[in-house]
């Protein structure tokens, strides 16, 4: 599946400029009288061994996503929305403008909804925006309702289902459906590297050396995050009393913390979340989290959590430690969620995700990226290696050896995405910006009573979102709107050298694999690390 990018023509005359990807989706198959809309593939295929059929009693949940109305005008209005000279500059969307205008409509959820409740599926929607049905039932209402047939199966120590052919539905419903996700179990992955334990605060990079390195202290007079919301997109809970004893290891406020359960009940405290939470905290320390955890690491319950974010649209900024290779991410669910990002960027929402801890490969044989951080619509957040004296000072940095980066081959390259070192390929291009992520200089976080070491890109995609968090307060102050879809305002930064030389910390050694970093942006650092006051002040307004 190949996504294009229309590019946007706009002259701008400030940082905040040019164009955005407006996203063209590949041109569906004729109708028919069935139509693939669940293209998991057989497991037999991946080397995955079928030990026979699922139980026709097991339970199931899937999200199905719903296509958007109106799409090409939506991409239109979103280029206008990131453009200074149109009169749509900076007026987002709200949910109910969102809804009236682009999300499917209440004849479409009807139809589809009725279709799946005759196989006697639980359908319901717990959202603003219709873009996704949640749909409870067994195996068997599934299989029925989808034409397939599960299956279990076994890869090494793995245990899992899918079905042995693609889903389908018939044409006259599957037009209205952008994927169905989670007739095979998809699990998503944390980016998290844990190093060791520690008997107290003082074993990795502290708060107070990280504000230092990167130059946030001075900023703190004026802006802390006071007045936004940080959304934590996560599996797995967070203990507030661990982020109390991190705040009071390290002289920080308490934060504000909300925790809402997703597609389930509430799931034991994860180290993610955690992590997540202190450290978005530590850069923001005045902002309040919003976590939206999913009860269950599968693509289905991401899906829905990520469309409760959009739904609520109570964060200007979105996090994610939480991915999977682009290349093993089955389209419907890429699809599904593309719609969601879609929407955020239209309601002014920044997202920010971990870029991957297994190099140029993804894990995998070959190079990949990992996914949603190659979304267009999503920062990729990569990792470099931090040499900081014990105040913190910045002594040197490169490029971390298994930080993510490189080229998606699903995207098309954003309108927005060049620059000096931008390979110019017509693909979407990752990392965007990077910070301190290699475990060997890795940070200090409290989970479940106990100091841990541990880096990972995970700490990088947190850290970013509570920078515009920062940002967003600066904005707000000043009467203008959040900075919304963030790489446009960074690729913008990038380019003029006046900022460039100020704001951002080029990564020049170091590889992640395939990619090696140098002068200007590269794969495994994006535009580099930053310098965070300059960073905040030439995204301000």
């Amino acid at each position: 599946m190949q996504i294009s990018v229309r590019v946007l023509a706009a002259t701008t005359a400030c940082l905040l400029t040019g164009g955005v990807p407006l996203v063209a989706m590949a041109a569906t198959a004729p109708m028919a009288k069935r139509v693939v809309v669940a293209n998991v593939e057989p497991q037999a295929k991946h080397g995955a061994r079928n030990v026979g059929e699922l139980a026709g009693n097991a339970p199931m949940h899937v999200a199905i996503g719903l296509k958007l109305r109106n799409q090409a005008a939506l991409q239109q209005l979103i280029g206008e929305l990131y453009n200074p000279s149109s009169k749509q500059y900076g007026h987002y969307l709200t949910p109910q403008q969102f809804r009236q205008e682009f999300a499917p409509s209440a004849s479409e959820v009807e139809a589809v909804s009725t279709y799946l409740r005759q196989y006697g599926l639980k359908v319901q929607s717990d959202s603003h925006n219709n873009l996704v049905l949640d749909v409870k039932g067994t195996a068997m209402q599934m299989e029925h309702a989808f034409s397939i047939r599960e299956h279990q199966y076994q890869e090494g120590s793995l245990d899992f289902y899918a079905p042995s052919q693609v889903g389908t539905l018939p044409a006259s419903i599957a037009q209205y459906v952008s994927g169905v996700v989670g007739l095979g179990e998809e699990p998503m992955t944390g980016h998290l590297t844990m190093t060791k334990r520690s008997a107290s605060a003082t074993g990795g990079y502290t708060p107070a050396q990280i504000q230092t390195a990167y130059d946030y202290k001075p900023l703190y007079s004026s802006w802390a995050g006071r007045g936004q919301t940080i959304a934590i997109v996560t599996s797995g809970s967070v203990n507030v009393s661990d982020v109390d004893a991190f705040d009071s290891a390290f002289g920080l406020p308490n934060p504000l913390i909300r925790q809402r359960v997703i597609d389930g009940t509430s799931t034991a405290p994860g180290d993610e979340t955690t992590l997540d939470c202190e450290w978005s905290h530590a850069i923001a320390p005045t902002a309040s989290l919003a976590v939206y955890e999913a009860a269950t690491p599968d693509a289905a319950a991401f899906i829905d959590a990520f469309n409760q974010v959009a739904s609520d649209d109570g964060a200007h900024v979105v996090t994610t430690s939480w991915g999977a290779p682009e290349s093993q991410t089955p389209s419907s669910t890429i699809d599904a969620e593309h719609s969601i990002f879609e929407e955020m960027a239209a309601q002014g929402q920044s997202v920010f995700a971990a870029a991957g801890d297994s190099g140029s490969s993804d894990g995998l044989a070959g190079n990949h990226v990992d996914y949603p951080s190659s979304d267009p619509y999503v920062t990729a957040c990569g990792g470099t290696t931090l040499d900081a004296a014990s105040d913190g000072e910045r002594l040197s940095e490169s490029a971390w050896t298994d930080g993510g980066g490189g080229q998606s081959a699903i995207f098309g390259q954003p309108s927005w995405q060049y620059g000096p070192g931008v390979p110019v390929t017509g693909a979407r291009q990752t990392a965007d910006i990077a910070l301190n992520a290699n475990p060997a200089t890795g940070y200090d976080f409290y989970y479940e009573g106990t100091w841990e070491i541990a880096g990972g890109t995970s700490f990088v995609a947190p850290e970013m979102a509570a920078t515009f968090a920062l940002i967003d307060q600066s904005r707000a102050l000043k009467g203008k709107p959040p900075v919304g879809l963030a790489d446009i305002g960074i690729y913008a930064m990038a380019r003029n050298a006046s900022y460039r030389n100020f704001a951002f910390h080029d990564v020049t050694s170091g590889n992640n694999g395939a990619y090696a970093a140098g002068v200007g942006y590269d794969h495994p650092t994006g535009w580099g690390s930053i310098d965070a006051y300059y960073f905040v002040h030439g995204l301000n307004g």
